[in-house]
């Protein structure tokens, strides 16, 4: 069975306050590394797009959170040569235990 679905569930830890990315259609989007742990013991940082519309609000540097959303990329053509931009663009976030 085929699955077409472009869904993400992270959890880890904020390490930096959410900045300001851009705005698209009057919503504001903000950015930050999440600090996701893996089975080595090392940290994946991957960059969260965060809606301001959210209703949890923002996250603190330090807050353990799950986060729920997509995938979404691009190629950055700035510079010399093509760099492929992986981000999670955020739906739902939310303060977790685990």
């Amino acid at each position: 069975m085929e699955q077409k679905e472009n869904r993400v569930v992270l959890r880890g830890t904020v390490t930096e306050i959410p900045a300001f990315s851009h705005r698209v259609h009057g919503i504001e989007f903000y950015r930050f590394p999440l600090a996701v742990p893996r089975l080595s013991g090392r940290e994946d940082l991957l960059n969260i797009l965060l809606p301001h519309s959210l209703e949890e609000g923002f996250p603190k540097p330090g807050d353990y959170v799950e986060v729920t959303g997509q995938i979404r990329s691009f190629n950055n053509r700035t510079g010399v040569g093509n760099r492929l931009v992986i981000t999670v663009l955020a739906r739902s976030i939310l303060p977790t235990q685990e």
